[in-house]
């Protein structure tokens, strides 16, 4: 994960620069604070923003691990100091030693500290969602997925004796190797030339795919199928090759990140899915 220096800027979203640098993270003992505090969601100050319903909807459903509240901005601001509180809220992130135009929305949970700052306060997750700019529908549909895995996250967390190992996401990477007996479901635009049919991707990669639709994945992701897993691609869209493309790939039935990776984009690296990916796959 990477260190967080956030400013407000009038709404629920903050605005987030990140360098390569670790932020604060959380110890033991703030997670076993966090284990008995309340979780408070902040919301959007637009109640109509596709993201304060869909996670709403996913942490009224999968939240278990603690009680929580939704709260705006202002009432986060009032209360980010309570040691003894988390808080989980959407965050406006530009790669602060990135030169290029590139801005990002991330899901962040953090635990209230007296830093004045967010990107002192203790850091729990930090996730990417989307690119500014881009379309809601690109990651809202798959909240759901998202929530639950950040409370598997923190289950592991508190379980481990280790946990500076989850300081980057690309720990999960060790879970790569049980794709292999699950069906991945990708949606055709997000698969490279090399890798954009079937027959293609059985030179690289011999397990299961299927190449879906948008509304395929989204009624799939909504019935939690068994031994299912979908990509969730994170770039800028088709007119536009600044930044990053994140790629995660998430299991419906354990709610578990099976691969974390990521490209800068250019002309010639489209940040699409390829056949180098799926390759990467079958390293672990």
């Amino acid at each position: 994960m990477k260190k967080l220096i956030i400013l407000l800027i009038g709404t629920a979203i903050c605005n987030v620069g990140l360098d390569a640098q670790h932020n604060k993270q959380v110890t033991k003992q703030q997670l076993e604070l966090l284990k008995k505090s309340t979780l408070y969601v902040v919301m959007d100050d637009d109640p109509a923003m596709g993201y304060n319903i869909a996670v709403k909807s996913a942490v009224d459903h999968f939240w278990k691990l603690t009680p929580f509240k939704y709260i705006s901005l202002d009432e986060f601001e009032n209360q980010k100091n309570d040691k003894s509180k988390s808080f989980l809220l959407p965050a406006k992130v530009k790669l602060a030693k990135d030169k290029r135009d590139a801005e990002y929305y991330y899901l962040n949970i953090v635990m209230g500290d007296t830093a004045q700052n967010i990107d002192n306060m203790p850091e729990v997750l930090t996730l990417p969602l989307a690119y500014t700019g881009v379309d809601e529908n690109n990651y809202v549909y798959i909240m759901d997925v998202i929530i639950r895995f950040a409370q598997e996250h923190i289950k592991l967390m508190l379980a481990s004796d280790r946990i500076t190992q989850f300081r980057n996401l690309k720990y999960y990477n060790k879970n790569s190797g049980k794709i292999r007996t699950k069906t991945l479901l990708i949606e055709k635009n997000d698969l490279a030339d090399d890798v954009n049919t079937i027959e293609k991707i059985r030179v690289v990669y011999p397990f299961p795919v299927k190449i879906v639709d948008s509304d395929e994945i989204e009624k799939i992701v909504s019935d939690k199928k068994q031994n299912a897993i979908i990509l969730h691609r994170i770039d800028p869209g088709e007119d536009d090759n600044v930044g990053r493309a994140y790629k995660i790939i998430y299991s419906l039935d354990d709610s578990m990140i099976y691969y974390y990776n990521y490209e800068n984009i250019s002309q010639s690296r489209s940040g699409k899915f390829t056949a180098r990916d799926f390759k990467r796959l079958l390293e672990e």
